[in-house]
């Protein structure tokens, strides 16, 4: 991390959040205003009627607007506490944000509960056939009938509500001791120089560093640290886990992973996408056992050219190539991401363009900054990102992936309600992955240099393994903790961490040793507290891969497609979001394309390498 200060940081590595307010001082007279009708509407000075149809049409759209309001206050405050967390202002207005989101979801389940227990379907749709402006609310409207069986009694919802940050104490619990409790040993590379050890430092640099004896020793620093804490944080995963089947129970759903799949609180009884236990298993199965040839594959070939006697598992992202690491300027980024994006259509490729001419991403090296890179967006203004930018290739293409993130939240906001807008978990990650891919493409397509293609080829496979490895055995962990739990089977330390290692064994094979410091990966990720999450990362992947081959022999006619689907956002659900994208995810057969392209990538870079060593 760099040592300047968050004032010292030049203009041109900040983002300009102007548009959202223009200064701390407008920001707090909006707060103080919202606050107010939040107030009022919990306290009962104000309500959101529903006798008729015309007054449900203006109830929803004070709600948006409501929720709108919500949503930009809370992401400045977010914005400016990830420029320096350290500070106190920021400290105090992220914390202020906090509680008035907190009472904003008290107006959301009180508003909820009072369409679900005063409305039913036939009387909503009457009501749309005499107020035509209700079938602008349908997707928000259609949500609460998708799970109205699985709704509890107001009260008790209510009650759900106002313990919702004690609900997700165990995912605060993790992050406050991986944050500022866990210590780690600084080590020594080949050369004796030392390096301080932390669990972002170690994904960001260490773990793909070509410096073997940096890379063993990080990774016993980060094991030895892990482990100290690892009772502590096993009693909060199983905490996690305990929850969520309680919570289904007490909602009638057959297993908490059907629970996780289709319901959500914090979206306001968001129904899912319609993916089912046995579909989610069939995706995590179609991954665990046909990716894993070709990563095992991928696997030796990376022993024989580290020339490693065997591969730890500290060794499966070392970079098979160490010497290539050419820089490039942020201006120059910039402009390779905006003529990639360029097959999506030109109004895809101008919002692009605006990114970079109008400052919407973060990229100071500042003390205190936000260590985790994202994207995003604020409603009724434009995309945001925030990516701490170190100038080489690498940077170029994570920095595209999160530009994909801000891109189609800008795009959905443009042309949805707020409220229509909860983004599909299905869906989410491909529009980020296909930035990747389109890069990826465009840099082939335009530059003549052997070595350069086949770094591109290694950055795929280090993305496929990040997406359809990582993040599908972190679900094949959940999987399992679910059914050992709800098979009366009492979790242990013991239990998660042994569990961990077979699943672990089991994908790499003999390939990779394994060691007490791979079972306690799970340690390293918050994933197990966000339900189900880390599935979708292989599915979003998969169909990206579809649709860069797609534009690769159709044209911009078919990005113009995927530009018209992203501007849907949330009021659409996955499958039909993929669909319209001319892509069926209702099936494993696209995630088993997605492998076998996977599969063409290792044929490439063996053959490259036999190549390079005749």
């Amino acid at each position: 991390m760099g040592q300047i200060l968050r004032k010292d940081v030049p203009e041109e590595e900040t983002w300009d959040l102007t548009p959202i307010f223009a200064s701390v001082d407008e920001w707090e007279q909006s707060f103080l205003a919202l606050e107010k009708k939040i107030d009022d509407l919990l306290l009962g000075n104000d309500t959101l009627t529903l006798s008729s149809a015309r007054n449900l049409l203006n109830s929803l759209k004070r709600y948006d607007e409501l929720q709108e309001k919500l949503n930009r206050v809370s992401s400045y405050a977010m914005y400016k506490f990830s420029e320096d967390e350290s500070d106190a202002e920021n400290q105090a207005m992220m914390g202020r944000s906090l509680s008035l989101v907190a009472k904003g979801r008290q107006v959301a389940t009180n508003f909820s509960n009072d369409i679900l227990s005063q409305l039913d379907i036939a009387k909503i749709d009457q009501w749309k056939k005499e107020e035509n402006g209700l079938n602008e609310f349908s997707r928000f409207l259609d949500r609460f009938d998708q799970v109205r069986d699985k709704v509890l009694s107001p009260d008790i919802e209510m009650a759900l509500a106002t313990m919702s940050e004690t609900l997700r104490t165990p995912e605060v619990i993790y992050h406050a001791v991986t944050s500022s409790d866990m210590k780690f040993e600084p080590v020594k590379d080949r050369n004796g120089k030392e390096f301080s050890v932390s669990i972002h430092m170690y994904f960001t640099q260490i773990e793909t560093s070509p410096d073997t004896v940096l890379r063993r020793n990080a990774y016993r620093s980060l094991s030895n640290g892990l482990k100290t804490y690892q009772h502590t944080l096993a009693k909060s995963l199983i905490s996690e886990v305990n929850k969520n089947i309680s919570l289904a129970k007490l909602r009638g759903y057959e297993s908490a992973k059907d629970m996780l799949l289709q319901f959500s609180l914090a979206d306001n009884f968001y129904s899912g996408d319609g993916v089912s236990s046995q579909f989610f298993g069939d995706i995590l199965d179609t991954f665990r056992n046909e990716l894993s040839p070709h990563m095992q594959r991928y696997a030796k070939l990376r022993k024989k050219q580290l020339g490693l006697d065997k591969l730890l598992f500290s060794d499966v992202k070392a970079p098979l190539d160490p010497e290539f690491d050419p820089p490039i300027s942020y201006k120059e980024a910039g402009e390779i991401i905006t003529d990639a994006v360029g097959v999506l259509g030109p109004e895809y490729q101008n919002e692009m363009a605006r990114v970079f001419s109008e400052r919407w991403v973060y990229r100071g090296d500042n003390v205190g900054r936000r260590m985790i890179a994202f994207g995003g967006g604020v409603h009724g203004v434009h995309g945001y990102s925030f990516y701490p930018w170190g100038g080489n290739l690498f940077d170029m293409l994570l920095l595209g992936h999160e530009l994909g993130h801000t891109l189609h939240y800008s795009l959905s906001m443009k042309n949805q309600r707020f409220i229509n807008n909860t983004q599909s978990q299905l869906f989410v990650e491909a529009p980020s992955t296909l930035v990747e891919q389109l890069v990826v493409n465009y840099l082939k397509e335009n530059r003549d240099d052997p070595r350069l293609k086949r770094w591109l080829n290694m950055y795929l496979m280090m993305s496929y393994h990040h997406n359809c490895v990582t993040h599908v055995l972190e679900a094949e962990l959940l999987r399992r903790l679910y059914d050992l739990a709800e098979n009366k089977q009492p979790l242990s330390t013991f239990i998660i961490s042994e569990t961990k290692g077979s699943i672990l064994s089991e994908f790499w094979g003999d390939t990779v040793e394994m060691d007490e410091g791979a079972k306690l990966t799970w340690m390293r990720q918050p994933h197990y507290y966000m339900g189900l999450y880390p599935f979708t990362y292989s599915v979003g992947i998969s169909a990206s891969t579809i649709m860069a081959e797609r534009i690769q022999k159709e044209g911009q006619s078919a990005g113009k497609q995927w530009t018209e689907v992203l501007k849907q956002g949330g009021n659409m659900n996955g499958f039909d979001l993929y669909k319209m994208a001319g892509i069926d995810m209702s099936t494993t057969e696209s995630l088993r394309k997605a492998i076998a392209k996977v599969g063409s990538i290792v044929d490439e870079l063996e053959e490259s390498f036999q190549l390079m060593s005749k």
